[in-house]
């Protein structure tokens, strides 16, 4: 099966990618993308951009480029969710084009399309597409960068590192792994240790990571001047998810840690790298460079990026782990496509793993166990289902004052559908609320709520499609 001889299959992938993203396109903020995205865009253009820091209550500690880029975009194109989508539209297609270009590099040609099928394939990663989200550009200045050091670039190295340190603290995190790989691999290739020649040769290597370097300090120098503080602190919001977990803490994050990587589909390709271990362990193949320069690379990002999913009592999203997702799925199809022998393995592979990726948007949890919905396609049909629902409360004079939600459909209305309207759902209360809207979308409700709810409550009506469903509940204190 040659596949580069088979018209479209190129085409196919840019056509998936953005077909995905027009049936998305007047999609409301979604998850973290709320915060990351609208409110930190609200505030730099009714700032006028005056300040690069941020209020303290939406203040995360990183450098809020995509709030900044996207809030210069609705000040040249006004402010809409169809501009806001159309800002991504860049990278969306950035990405398809960088993972093209990767495994042209990476793979024998008759392989190179389905390699990059497989990585496009990722359920998160299509999420995260959907979404006007700084894992976007984090995924395509990683992709950049690795084509940058595959061809020997350094220029684009350098602006692409530059680019991964403005999204987030995981950029930098990225940026720190993919160092430490390019340093190991110099000492492996040299064979020596320490030497003068060792430390120039390394000297040179960091040349390329200088303006990346000089942009975290200069914004963390004037971020801890201007707030006293890096990274987080106790005052800030969401400092509970930052507490140091010690014992079986850290046992159950490591649980965690492993489902996360395994979630959504990601199960085959573990499957699949047994398999090569065992192919490994029988036959001892020679590692090509490109495969060590994966392996390095993967083992790098899963230190710099496990950490906090492991130390931390709940930064645990499946999106925080891309790069690792996507240098995993490098590895592993590199072996299979590049070092094993066997035609037939090939071939079951393929098609084992991109039917198994693709598979990762059904997975839907019981409604007590928490589930990624921004981490994969399963979430499509809430925003259809949320807007039906509303309308049905505004019909019935269902006033939304006195309704408790829970994240990510809490807050003003304006920051979630750019509606003009500053009301919204306040954190739900079972024993205030008159009406709770519910939607097994929102990980929040604990199992007695969801057992009162659905042992006590009257439900007012429910809409459900696919794997969502959407409730609105009455309390018994206010039933006739």
């Amino acid at each position: 099966m040659d596949v580069s001889k088979i018209p479209g299959i190129k085409i196919c992938l840019y056509f998936v990618y953005t077909l995905l993203f027009v049936v998305t396109i007047q999609f409301p903020f979604f998850w973290d993308t709320i915060q990351l995205g609208s409110r930190h865009a609200h505030f730099f253009l009714s700032n006028n951009f005056s300040s690069i820091i941020l209020p303290n209550e939406i203040d995360s500690g990183h450098i809020p480029f995509l709030g900044f880029y996207l809030g210069l975009f609705w000040k040249i194109f006004g402010k809409s969710l169809f501009v806001s989508h159309l800002a991504m539209l860049p990278f969306v297609i950035g990405i398809v084009h960088q993972s093209i270009r990767l495994t042209q590099r990476l793979f024998s040609t008759q392989w190179q399309i389905m390699a990059a099928a497989v990585l496009l394939c990722d359920a998160t990663l299509l999420a995260q597409c959907t979404l006007v989200s700084p894992d976007v550009l984090l995924v395509f200045f990683f992709l950049l960068a690795l084509n940058s050091y595959f061809s020997g670039n350094r220029i684009w190295l350098s602006l692409s590192l530059s680019g991964l340190v403005l999204v987030s603290m995981r950029g930098m995190m990225c940026v720190a792994a993919i160092f430490t790989m390019e340093v190991l691999l110099y000492i492996l290739d040299a064979k020596v240790y320490f030497s003068i020649s060792t430390i120039k040769n390394i000297y040179k290597i960091f040349k390329s990571y200088i303006p990346c370097i000089i942009i975290v300090i200069g914004f963390m120098g004037w971020h801890y001047y201007k707030t006293g503080w890096i990274g987080y602190h106790k005052n800030m919001p969401w400092y509970p998810l930052f507490e140091t977990v010690k014992g079986w803490g850290i046992v159950r994050n490591c649980f965690i840690l492993v489902w996360r990587i395994m979630d959504f589909g990601r199960v085959f390709l573990w499957i699949a790298a047994i398999f090569c271990v065992f192919h490994y362990l029988k036959n001892k193949p020679t590692f090509t460079r490109e495969f060590k320069v994966l392996l390095i690379l993967t083992g790098c990002l899963f230190v710099a990026l496990s950490h906090a999913v492991i130390f931390h009592k709940n930064l645990s999203c499946h999106r925080y782990l891309l790069p690792i997702f996507l240098s995993f799925a490098l590895l592993v199809t590199y072996y299979v496509l590049e070092i094993w022998n066997s035609k037939n393995v090939k071939h079951i592979f393929l098609w084992i793993v991109l039917i198994g990726s693709l598979s990762g948007n059904f997975w839907v949890y019981p409604d007590k166990i928490a589930k990624g919905w921004d981490a994969t396609l399963a979430y499509i049909p809430y925003f259809h289902l949320r807007s039906e629902m509303m309308d049905f409360m505004a019909k019935n004079n269902i006033n939304i004052t006195e309704t408790g939600s829970l994240f990510p459909n809490e807050g003003h209305l304006e920051n979630i559908d750019l509606s003009g309207n500053f009301s919204g759902f306040h954190e739900c209360d079972l024993a205030k609320d008159k009406y709770v809207f519910y939607s097994n979308i929102y990980n929040g409700f604990t199992d007695d709520q969801l057992i009162e709810l659905k042992n006590h409550w009257t439900i007012v009506k429910e809409l459900t499609s696919v794997q969502v469903k959407i409730i609105l509940y009455k309390s018994p204190v206010f039933n006739e």
